[in-house]
């Protein structure tokens, strides 16, 4: 039997996994992850002093590098957390929203699925399976990060762009616009999107003759030149975020100072230019040093910061998500860095050697799960095309978010950036699942088409 419907079944273990997720998180204080103390401390600052600093509101103004933390947090999250009260000790509101909305993302993909494909009973149980051997979408609903928020996000744009495509309306691109708007308050790797979108929006007003889809897709690059113009205010320098000099310096160049001379080498360049950008006389001239410097070493070796970004895109596909686990179930490893740096240091062998039988057999499973779900991604993208013809075009938009985010990741390709375009690495997936037999819609005119007599 096929089904065009979600059954209970699945919902009731999806719901039950989101609660137990969520009692242990609030129980055990779990929901408090490295970053998350950033998010809560804006949060605080913005009720208490109506500013958006990520540390302790300081006694004299911010000076030096202090003052990347101004804006190393988008407005986004810790303004929906000081209107939840997330800034206290159990965000209770604030993880039951993301909880809901984790599970509408997810839903709202199985529908989908089950609409076009009508899944029976042994797909529908491998379709669960799929989804609750992704940890990090039940790890993320349940800490004050804003991964799942702008999961959400996501879904709607990518709903109102497969909408567009089929039927060009300016309330669907309007829609699309909004969306990339939000999702660029909430992390900063979409405030480039925004430059893409007025692109694409200036090609649609030309071809179809129409101004106002230029000026709709003008809104989300609007909103970053304001947004700049604010940090400018208050930083003394143009710029959106200041993660991306942190990320340029920490992650991207110093990665390549390490795979040519090692970590030793590494901490000590990394030293050099902080000593060297903090003695300029402003936090601008700081943060240009930082990519002259930074720079110098990835032009200087491209091959090598080339193999290294890729190495970090395929990461993101793959990554099992040991930390994320470990931050979670308070688990204690021995692998200091995570395992990505470990196996940019040749030490990844004997650092999964030191994580606990039980951790490990997890992972293993974990890793074996995205591998299977890529792979059916990549069936399902294909297969797409000749299964359900209406979304023919709609693939390649799906294609595109899941390259842009793991293209401007780079290096720090891990799990916790997957989460925000999971859902639709998983509709692919699902659709690669289903691709095996006769498509359910047509199955069922076939089964319904009367029996011509000759």
């Amino acid at each position: 039997m096929t089904s065009k419907r979600v059954p209970g079944w699945v919902w009731a273990i999806l719901v039950v996994m989101h609660l137990l997720a969520l009692g242990w998180a609030l129980g055990s204080g779990k929901w408090n992850f490295p970053d998350s103390d950033r998010y809560l401390q804006a949060a605080e600052n913005l009720r208490q002093y109506g500013e958006l600093y990520a540390r302790p509101w300081p006694a004299s103004p911010p000076q030096g590098q202090a003052i990347q933390e101004f804006t190393i947090r988008p407005l986004g999250y810790p303004l929906v957390a000081m209107w939840l009260g997330a800034d206290g000790n159990r965000p209770v509101l604030l993880l039951g929203i993301q909880n809901v909305l984790s599970l509408l993302n997810i839903g709202l993909v199985l529908g989908w699925w089950a609409r076009w494909e009508r899944p029976t009973g042994k797909q529908w149980r491998l379709a669960i399976i799929l989804v609750l051997s992704f940890p990090a979408q039940f790890i993320y609903a349940n800490a004050v990060m804003s991964e799942t928020m702008l999961q959400t996000v996501i879904i709607v744009a990518v709903g109102a762009g497969l909408a567009f495509i089929e039927t060009p309306k300016k309330l669907y691109w309007a829609v699309i616009a909004g969306a990339t708007g939000l999702a660029l308050l909430l992390k900063p790797v979409f405030y480039p999107f925004a430059i893409g979108l007025f692109v694409v929006g200036i090609g649609l007003a030309w071809r179809r003759q129409q101004a106002a889809l230029a000026l709709i897709a003008a809104v989300p690059l609007t909103i970053v030149g304001c947004y700049m113009g604010w940090n400018q205010q208050r930083t003394g320098y143009f710029h959106f975020s200041s993660i991306a000099e942190i990320n340029l310096l920490h992650y991207n160049a110093a990665g390549v100072v390490r795979q040519i001379d090692g970590p030793k080498a590494e901490e000590q360049w990394v030293g050099r230019v902080l000593e060297e950008a903090g003695k300029q006389p402003d936090f601008a001239a700081r943060q240009q040093v930082i990519q002259a410097r930074a720079g110098a070493v990835l032009w200087a070796h491209p091959m090598v910061y080339t193999r290294q970004h890729v190495q970090g895109m395929a990461t993101m596909f793959a990554d099992p998500g040991r930390f994320d686990v470990s931050q979670f179930l308070d688990l204690r490893t021995p692998a200091e860095g995570g395992l990505l740096v470990q196996a940019r240091n040749g030490r990844l062998m004997q650092a999964v050697g030191r994580l606990p039988w039980g951790l490990l057999s997890v992972l293993g499973l974990v890793l074996l799960a995205n591998a299977t779900r890529f792979v059916l991604a990549v069936r399902g993208f294909f297969a797409l095309k000749t299964r359900i013809p209406k979304f023919s075009h709609g693939r390649w938009l799906v294609l595109g978010l899941l390259m842009y985010v793991a293209l401007l990741t780079g290096p720090l390709g891990a799990a916790r950036f997957l989460v925000p375009v999971w859902p639709l690495l998983l509709g692919l997936a699902l659709v690669g699942l289903s691709s095996g037999r006769d498509p359910g819609n047509q199955s069922h005119s076939q089964q319904a088409a009367p029996v011509r007599k000759s």
